[in-house]
């Protein structure tokens, strides 16, 4: 589990310094419209007129042994800040009907902060959350279809009693701006890793 949080940390560390670097040299090239180096610490009026809507993706259950790959969704309105991210039951969507049962396990975790302004492009977020992790059981004689379009199946998965755990959490993020209307962000807390990219709704309905 060590191994996978130094891969993700380095991940996400690499991706943001390689988007910071080109987005720099992108804007100094064009005049330095957005990514100046002027300080704007605790200038809250850059978060006015924002909606931003994205996806998260990174470890969920972080520093737990049920750590694994989830996939979610953020929200950020004029500063505030909110996301989840969830790891399925492995075998959950496994192809094959049969009579196997799998021993897995589940995680999810819930994010909130506000944005602080460091940089016209630049904002770290301190976050609060919850989280929680379990363990069970998953059928793999059982089939269920979900009702979307893709009108996919998967298999029940039954938690076992006693087995949730409930966790307060508390870390931090930091989101860069490299043009009005994109951003990417990294979050790390206490049971979850990971980043997520979105677009600034308001700015794409202006433009």
């Amino acid at each position: 589990m060590l191994k996978v949080v130094k891969v993700t940390y380095t991940l996400l560390a690499a991706g943001m310094i390689l988007l910071g670097t080109t987005s720099a040299k992108a804007q100094t090239a064009a005049g330095g419209a957005i990514m100046e180096k002027e300080f704007h610490l605790f200038d809250f009026t850059l978060n006015a007129k924002r909606l931003e809507g994205g996806v998260t993706l990174g470890q969920a259950g972080a520093f737990t042994e049920y750590a694994r790959f989830g996939m979610g969704a953020y929200v950020l309105f004029n500063g505030f800040y909110l996301d989840f991210i969830k790891a399925d039951p492995q075998h959950k969507y496994e192809g094959n009907i049969s009579d196997t049962k799998w021993d897995d396990n589940a995680a999810f975790s819930i994010s909130t902060g506000y944005q602080i302004p460091i940089l016209k492009w630049l904002r770290i977020m301190p976050v609060l959350g919850y989280a929680q992790t379990n363990y069970g059981v998953t059928d793999g004689s059982s089939i269920n279809i979900e009702t979307d379009e893709t009108a996919s199946w998967y298999h029940d998965y039954k938690v076992t009693p006693g087995s949730r755990s409930h966790y307060f959490t508390f870390g931090g993020g930091i989101s860069i701006q490299p043009c009005k209307w994109f951003s990417i962000h990294a979050v790390a807390s206490s049971r979850a890793i990971y980043g997520g990219i979105g677009i600034d709704i308001i700015s794409q309905a202006t433009r």
